[in-house]
């Protein structure tokens, strides 16, 4: 029986799942699976918000509130390719792109269970995206990241995201993609 990608119904059929999973072993031994994120995998996307803390102290995300942080999550599946980082069948991270102008911009999202940071699963996450933006012919991925988050700031400029936009507690990034 195959799975079915998280993805947009634009996107169906147009990539193979295997073509875009990274497996690598982190600097603490174990192994991370880096892949797009299936149907089946909701209930530990769903799990590893839940287990997220503190609530809201990325952007206001995760919610709070289970029903909200519920509903969010299932918009961000049904609105975006997903990613999934899973150690020993947790998933310890989902990211996105979620199409701002479908197929041309997207906004990047991730969230990396804080037990399971400093891994390399964010670089990994957004090396796939990036992979799978540039096979999807996305021109440009722009995402906002709270000034204090070094770690993100520094995985993102990595992969070549600049700043764009004022100055604030919250900051603009943005990639033009080749």
């Amino acid at each position: 029986m195959s799975k079915t990608c998280i993805c947009p119904p634009s996107y169906e059929g147009t990539f193979k799942p295997e073509n875009f999973t990274h497996i690598y072993t982190c600097k603490q031994g174990e192994t991370i699976t880096i892949r797009p994120a299936y149907k089946e995998d909701y209930d530990g996307i769903l799990r590893m918000y839940d287990l997220y803390e503190p609530k809201e102290s990325a952007q206001g995300l995760p919610p709070a509130d289970p029903r909200r942080r519920k509903d969010l999550i299932l918009r961000i599946l049904n609105d975006s390719l997903s990613i999934v980082a899973e150690i020993e069948g947790f998933i310890a991270g989902h990211a996105g792109l979620i199409d701002i102008d479908p197929g041309i911009r997207s906004e990047l999202l991730i969230v990396i269970h804080q037990n399971f940071q400093n891994r390399g699963i964010g670089s990994a996450m957004v090396e796939l995206l990036l992979k799978l933006a540039r096979h999807c012919r996305y021109h440009s991925i722009w995402m906002t990241v709270d000034v204090s988050n070094r770690k993100i700031i520094k995985v993102c400029r990595k992969h070549g995201f600049k700043f764009v936009g004022p100055f604030d507690s919250e900051r603009e990034m943005e990639l033009i993609l080749e």
